[in-house]
């Protein structure tokens, strides 16, 4: 099987070195990364397969022939350059696009999976869990309205992401935290399901595209359509959790689950453990009861996997 090698081609060692660095910390898109200061080198990469991706400075791009490199990802230094309004000779069938190189590495690393989606021969298989190992799936879900609930999560998130793997997802279709939800974020939860169901073994690019941190905190931006993701079922969540165990090597998934969502008791069944706030308030104290009870009559689910977290509590809550 074709290797997926990744050449990243500048003058300047120290900007190869912190790029190699960032993809090698947060792409699990198994890659063989070569830094080259010296372009002659590049000629013996050119019989290495169809899964070569060449990051290459503009400075240097605009002086070799890349001859036999069919995927090149220009590092641009100027403004607007003529060669990006067309193709050199011989180069035809070259995949050449450019990404500005003093940007954000993550800006990059974009770059680089939307080429890797038009690389046939890619080799999408991140990193694995060990044999028989289950991700744990850890549910937040409080019957009252609480606004406390997701920043909870996500201080046990990112607790939790100091001992193993962990990956935080939101089903809030109206989530109002402006980290999870952001107009800034081009793709969602919406689109990740929609890759889950569709893309088949690139899903793990996607997945990649799709993927973001905060602080030590890895998530998928919740939804900006609250219709959209109401229609979300139980069984897609569980598709979704199945992808991301099989494909990108961890070890937690926070579920924030959402009044809103679709098929609650579905969803708690996803859970091996579940997390409930609450306080002394007359009313939900209610509504809890009432939750407990439904989950009681549920022969399918075992009440050890719930625990009940006192407001006056919540600080305390660790991973």
């Amino acid at each position: 099987m074709n290797k997926n090698i990744l050449i990243i081609c500048d003058n300047d060692k120290n900007y190869c070195k912190k790029l190699d660095s960032y993809i090698r910390d947060n792409l699990s898109i198994p890659f063989d990364i070569y830094e080259i200061t010296d372009a002659e080198r590049l000629m013996g990469f050119t019989e290495k397969g169809k899964n070569v991706l060449l990051l290459i400075s503009q400075t240097l791009f605009e002086k070799e022939k890349l001859n036999g490199f069919e995927h090149v990802l220009v590092l641009r230094e100027k403004e607007k350059c003529l060669a990006e309004e067309g193709s050199e000779y011989g180069a035809q069938h070259r995949d050449t696009r450019y990404t500005d190189k003093y940007q954000k590495s993550e800006k990059i690393t974009d770059a680089i999976l939307g080429m890797c989606l038009d690389m046939p021969g890619i080799v999408v298989k991140g990193k694995e869990n060990e044999a028989g190992k289950k991700v744990k799936v850890i549910g937040f879900y409080t019957p009252a309205l609480n606004n406390n609930q997701t920043r909870e999560a996500i201080a046990y998130a990112r607790n939790l992401s100091s001992e193993g793997n962990t990956i935080y997802i939101n089903t809030d279709p109206l989530c109002t935290n402006g980290v999870i939800r952001n107009e800034a974020w081009e793709e969602t939860l919406i689109d990740l399901m929609y890759f889950a169901e569709c893309a088949g073994d690139k899903f793990g690019i996607y997945f990649e595209r799709i993927l973001k941190h905060d602080n030590g905190l890895d998530f998928i931006p919740a939804s900006n359509s609250a219709c959209q993701s109401r229609m979300i079922s139980a069984k897609e969540y569980e598709k979704l959790i199945n992808q991301i165990e099989g494909r990108n090597g961890y070890d937690n998934i926070i579920l924030d689950i959402s009044e809103g969502v679709r098929d609650l008791f579905g969803m708690i069944h996803l859970c091996d453990e579940i997390y409930m706030l609450w306080d002394d308030d007359y009313k939900v104290n209610m509504r809890t009861n009432l939750f407990l009870e439904e989950l009681k009559r549920d022969d399918g689910f075992d009440m050890k996997r719930l625990h009940r977290i006192s407001r006056t509590e919540e600080h305390c809550l660790e991973a």
